[in-house]
C-alpha cells in the first residue's frame, strides 16, 4: 500500500509544480507517535527551506491534520502520507489517508475534550479543503498565502479549489 499512496500522490501532483516550486512527501505509521512526527518533519523541511513565516501555523495545523488521520481516517496498518509544498505564493501542508470517512468541521460544546482539530485549522490557516484521491481515502489540506506573512509573493500557478470543500 506504502508505494501505491507514494506513486499516486508524485504522479497526480508532479504536472502543476513549477521548476522553481520545491515539495516533500514522508509516509508516517498510523500510530500516537505520528502527529508529533510530523510536526517534526513539516518545521525540518519548512527550516531548511527558509520558510519561517508561518512556521507556527503550519506545525499546528500539521498536527491538527494528522491527528485527525490517526484518529479517524488511516485504517489500522496503513500509512498516512505528509506532504509540504512552496507553490508561488501559497505554502501548503497535504494529510492522505486511505480512510472513507470526509472530515467535517463541527462546533463542539464548550465543555467537549475534543473536535476542535477542523475549527483550529479553520482559524489558522488562510484556506483548506478535502479532495479526493484516486483509489482509497482523501487529501486533507490546509493552505497558508505568504502575502499575509510579509514574505515575498510570486504568481501562484496552484490551480486547486481554495475554502472547505467538504
Amino acid at each position: 500500500m506504502a508505494s501505491r499512496l507514494t506513486s499516486e500522490v508524485a504522479n497526480g501532483l508532479s504536472d502543476r509544480l513549477p521548476g522553481r516550486d520545491q515539495h516533500r512527501t514522508m509516509l508516517f505509521p498510523r500510530r500516537r507517535t505520528a502527529p508529533r512526527a510530523a510536526r517534526d518533519f513539516v518545521v525540518a523541511t519548512l527550516t531548511e527551506w527558509g520558510e519561517k513565516s508561518r512556521l507556527d501555523d503550519m506545525r499546528l495545523c500539521a498536527s491538527e491534520l494528522v491527528t485527525n488521520a490517526v484518529i479517524h481516517g488511516a485504517p489500522a496498518g496503513r500509512l498516512i502520507l505528509v506532504r509540504v509544498d512552496s507553490l508561488g505564493d501559497q505554502l501548503r501542508i497535504e494529510v492522505h489517508d486511505s480512510g472513507d470517512d470526509t472530515p467535517t468541521q463541527r462546533t463542539p460544546e464548550e465543555s467537549a475534550v475534543n473536535g476542535r482539530g477542523l475549527l483550529i485549522v479553520s482559524a489558522t490557516a488562510d484556506s483548506w479543503g478535502v479532495q479526493e484521491r484516486t483509489g482509497p481515502g482523501k487529501c486533507v489540506w490546509a493552505a497558508f498565502d505568504r502575502d499575509k506573512s510579509g514574505a515575498a509573493a510570486t504568481p501562484s500557478r496552484d490551480t486547486e479549489p481554495q475554502g472547505d470543500t467538504s
